[in-house]
């Protein structure tokens, strides 16, 4: 359940978290170290829920996740953690909250049992998840903290695993996790560095391992010449190894330690890593983490990083180009991780000369220490129109935007008024207001958002006259600028529709999904307003293929269950009995049509469809290209079967009337906050969101 494409996450936890109980009842030590140890893989990796349309909110919560960082500081035995484990309520916590307790459960069992090798892989991952989830936390320094203590506690551990090079592995990775986790303390590394000298004479990963970490220890003591020379010894080293994937790391370590040269030892990094990354596996082979967060993210940052170094200057055409070149291929390296290399037809970058007057292009840049505006606007004739930048924000940082974007989301979600109001005029005046005076009531303002700002419902900004974005413009958001073209729009006025509609409860392998009411009449509102326009209720696999072998179709409407969450090969939209994976959507759609023929809009009218962390939020833009789709509109988060009828109807009245898809969504949400009442809330309307094109 945990592995296979088909399988169910929530069951897979349900499994996992029996396990761990009957385990620990029976005295299995082993069993129920395991057992917590991939109970945490499965919460880490995405949700555990279906992706059932209509359920509740379900965002991530700070205070669940302090909950449990008390809970694992507190506690002095397994028994404790491993209990509050073994009696949760999985279908009612986020993943961040079962993973950090799951991993601690694991991490103490497995020490109590002398299974070093899992209690140091666990304790890794624990630190690893407080890296990412920290900006999360409502507590970030106790999580932090936290961290710091059992990473430093599981490097003896490490030392003492028999398996050579998993020693190796497991030390130098813990090592280098306490320096991120505590970059000022470098001397308590000692311990790693003892254990990797006498494996350094045979075993290649500790050879490197041990001189890279020489080499960070140098550089905090001040010995940046020595440090240098260690670096150096590391590259050798790794270069030896047959897939040298910290090689990359290691030319930025250089940067870091001669910053004189950091644009040559940044370039170098970047060219290996174009080398190395078509060799390199999707997940980490010991820790199953993303390669790409691991091996490729920091690379590209800071390559964008070194072409906007600095203010303003004469050459700033030529070092924006070159930015958005490493941009553009990050993102592609970004969606590639999400949905698959071979799931991506290629695409040529949008130019800001494809814009019309009126189209605007935001290209945020979130980077540790400012936020850069990278934009375009559209001209008359396309002649005039470039991507500018304005000078960097330095007051602000990406932690700093990771916790506005999340208290927004989250804050809508709850129903928050005071939390998230606050935080959307704060992203506004960050993102929108320094390029304001641009954009004109009938422009459409394409944002191509990065990081945490990928979660962002942008249409419910305030602006400084607390006034929604979405009744000043239109947006749309897409992953990249070869994910934006705008489209052709509606040339005459017809336009082909396909609706598929599911309201009957289905029991399947991956969930049980309730009964909908108001899909069918959703869907065959939608169908009427195609030219031609074909109903298909409670669809299944045949019918779905039957319906769109019979001829070219423009906008292909599915109002039924889907998750786009977690790993990719796993999304899926639910049919009558069975679930039809993206993957296989993508072939249904391509079979009977003419080459080149692209779907102009895909409607995904169910929930969480784009939410998740940096990665998993490609999720929704992956399925689109993968689905062979210009564009597709989708929800951030759960929202109710009644709140989305009203507004799919207002979508396909506007669309049925010329409007392009950036327009009639905007006018759709427009008539949502006039209507006032339930209607009005952003949580129903602010939910939906355009991605790709929007003519």
């Amino acid at each position: 359940m945990r592995l296979a494409p088909d399988g169910s996450q929530r069951q897979a936890q349900e499994y996992l978290q029996t396990a761990v109980r009957h385990a620990r009842s029976s005295s299995s030590p082993r069993v129920a170290a395991q057992s917590a140890y991939r109970l945490a893989l499965v919460a880490v990796s995405g949700t555990a829920t279906p992706g059932a349309r209509g359920a509740g909110p379900s965002r991530r919560s700070g205070s669940q996740l302090a909950r449990a960082v008390r809970s694992a500081a507190t506690s002095e035995s397994s028994d404790d953690v491993c209990a509050a484990l073994s009696n949760l309520k999985i279908e009612t916590s986020n993943s961040s909250f079962v993973s950090l307790l799951a991993l601690d459960c694991a991490a103490r069992i497995a020490l109590d049992s002398g299974q070093a090798d899992l209690a140091a892989l666990a304790s890794l991952r624990f630190g690893r998840f407080a890296l990412s989830w920290a900006d999360f936390s409502e507590d970030p320094q106790e999580l932090l903290r936290l961290a710091r203590d059992r990473t430093l506690a599981a490097l003896p551990v490490a030392a003492s695993v028999v398996d050579q090079s998993l020693r190796s592995e497991l030390v130098s990775r813990l090592a280098r996790t306490y320096l991120e986790l505590d970059p000022g303390n470098a001397q308590s590394i000692e311990p790693a560095l003892a254990a990797l000298r006498p494996l350094a004479r045979t075993d290649a990963v500790a050879k490197a391992s041990l001189a890279e970490l020489e080499a960070r220890l140098l550089l905090r003591q001040g010995q940046s010449g020595l440090a240098m020379a260690k670096a150096e010894q590391a590259i050798l080293a790794e270069s030896a190894r047959p897939l040298p994937y910290r090689l990359p790391e290691l030319f930025l370590l250089l940067a870091e330690i001669d910053p004189s040269q950091r644009r040559r030892h940044v370039s170098a990094a970047y060219a290996t890593l174009t080398n190395i990354r078509p060799r390199l596996p999707r997940l980490d082979l010991l820790t199953e983490e993303s390669a790409f967060a691991l091996y490729m993210r920091r690379v590209f940052e800071s390559s964008a990083d070194v072409e906007l170094a600095g203010g303003i200057s004469s050459d700033e055409e030529v070092r924006i180009a070159s930015a958005q070149q490493v941009i553009e291929a990050f993102r592609e390296a970004e969606l590639q991780s999400a949905v698959g290399s071979e799931c991506l037809a290629a695409r040529s970058p949008m130019s800001a000369k494809d814009l019309r007057a009126g189209e605007v292009v935001l290209y945020p840049l979130v980077f540790q220490n400012r936020v850069e505006l990278i934009y375009a606007v559209g001209s008359k004739d396309g002649t005039t129109a470039s991507f500018r930048r304005l000078a960097p924000n330095t007051k602000t940082n990406r932690r700093e935007v990771a916790r506005l974007a999340d208290t927004m989301a989250s804050g809508i979600n709850r129903g928050d008024d005071k939390v998230w109001r606050a935080a959307s005029r704060q992203l506004y005046d960050l993102l929108v207001a320094p390029i304001s005076d641009l954009i004109t009531p009938d422009s459409t303002l394409t944002i191509i958002p990065d990081g945490a700002l990928r979660g962002v419902p942008f249409a419910a900004m305030l602006d400084a006259d607390n006034r929604f974005v979405v009744e000043r413009f239109a947006v749309t958001v897409a992953p990249a600028l070869a994910y934006s073209q705008p489209g052709q729009g509606v040339a005459d006025g017809k336009v082909s529709i396909l609706a598929a509609s599911l309201e009957r409860e289905v029991a399947l392998p991956a969930g049980t999904f309730p009964a909908l009411h108001g899909t069918a009449a959703e869907a065959k509102l939608a169908a009427a307003n195609g030219t031609p326009g074909k109903f298909v209720p409670d669809f299944t696999r045949k019918q779905l293929v039957d319906a769109l072998s019979q001829g070219s179709i423009d906008v292909l409407h599915l109002a039924t269950h889907a998750s786009f969450n977690g790993r990719s090969d796993r999304a899926f939209v639910v049919a009558n009995g069975e679930v039809i994976r993206i993957s296989e959507l993508r072939d249904i759609i391509a079979n009977d049509r003419i080459r080149g023929d692209t779907l102009a809009l895909l409607v995904l009218s169910a929930c969480e469809t784009a939410v998740g962390d940096d990665e998993s939020s490609m999720g929704l833009a992956g399925a689109a290209g993968q689905a062979g789709a210009y564009s597709a509109l989708a929800s951030l988060w759960q929202v109710d079967d009644a709140g989305t009828a009203r507004l799919m109807q207002q979508f396909y009245r506007n669309y049925g009337l010329g409007q392009s898809r950036a327009q009639s969504l905007r006018n759709a949400q427009i008539a949502m906050v006039k209507d006032g009442g339930d209607s009005a809330d952003p949580y129903v309307w602010a939910a939906f969101t355009l991605i790709g094109a929007w003519r």
